[in-house]
């Protein structure tokens, strides 16, 4: 059961403040406590309630993931990886929720730090993936790989991306990347566009430690997470990426279907 319901909307964005209006209504008619000020989530709030889109959703994981709080996603359009819940559904799909009716599963981020000349020059969290990629230049850049200190290759690529399970989905496997279930206790590394063609995706245990060095790329490079936050990085400047502490803990309605899910996104034949 849940007793005290955070909700957030997509920002400006007016089906989706409409909807979470409605939402509120009907959590009410339910005897649950709406809450709206997000300021009360971490103390009072016992699920979060993300009326928007996957990317949404990004972005309050990547807030919320240390204060334990699950997450649901209703989502204003056609039904995403994360949103799985559509508008037409929500009030029924809600009131099971909140009467104990629902499936939970726990999804990994990943902990980045932004390094150079030893000193840590900031911290990010990324619950798709990092991205180290070249700029808008024809010339790609190079870089060192290092997997829980032990050298793996020197690359030159367009880039290179770091992806967790959840991700695997995402820009990785526009890359060529591997779709991992998101149970995989791992972390993939997709090299993009690599200049030897011997480069394949790379599988590592989840609990793994990769540190990429820039070398050749003056100011030619940017590192973005979950591409909704960058910053330029040039030769010298290291990323050093694990698994984060905590959870992400996903709530999905009763008779969720992570393979009918990925079926749809990616328009795989139907079963017969």
């Amino acid at each position: 059961m849940f007793n005290s319901v955070g909700v957030i909307c997509k920002p400006n964005d007016f089906t989706s403040q409409k909807t979470a209006l409605e939402l509120g209504v009907l959590l009410k008619d339910l005897g649950v406590n709406f809450l709206q000020d997000q300021e009360k989530f971490e103390s009072e709030a016992d699920l979060i309630i993300v009326v928007g889109g996957d990317g949404t959703i990004l972005n309050t994981a990547r807030t919320y993931v240390d204060f334990n709080i699950p997450i649901l996603g209703v989502n204003l359009g056609r039904l995403g990886f994360l949103a799985d819940v559509s508008v037409d559904s929500m009030s029924t799909v809600v009131s099971e929720i909140v009467n104990g009716e629902y499936i939970k599963e726990q999804r990994a981020l990943l902990s980045c730090q932004v390094e150079k000349n030893g000193k840590v020059l900031s911290r990010h969290l990324a619950f798709n993936e990092a991205v180290i990629h070249r700029n808008a230049t024809p010339r790609m850049i190079e870089f060192e790989l290092y997997v829980d200190d032990d050298f793996v290759n020197n690359q030159r690529a367009d880039g290179i991306i770091i992806t967790t399970p959840t991700g695997s989905t995402a820009y990785a496997l526009s890359s060529g990347g591997p779709i991992m279930h998101p149970s995989t206790n791992a972390i993939c590394l997709v090299s993009i566009s690599p200049h030897t063609m011997s480069h394949r995706p790379f599988i590592l245990h989840g609990e793994s430690e990769v540190l990429i060095n820039l070398l050749d790329c003056d100011d030619r490079a940017t590192i973005s997470f979950d591409a909704q936050s960058s910053l330029s990085a040039s030769e010298g400047v290291s990323l050093r990426i694990k698994r984060h502490s905590n959870f992400v803990h996903l709530i999905h309605p009763k008779g969720y279907d992570y393979f009918e899910i990925i079926r749809s996104k990616l328009h795989w034949g139907q079963k017969v």
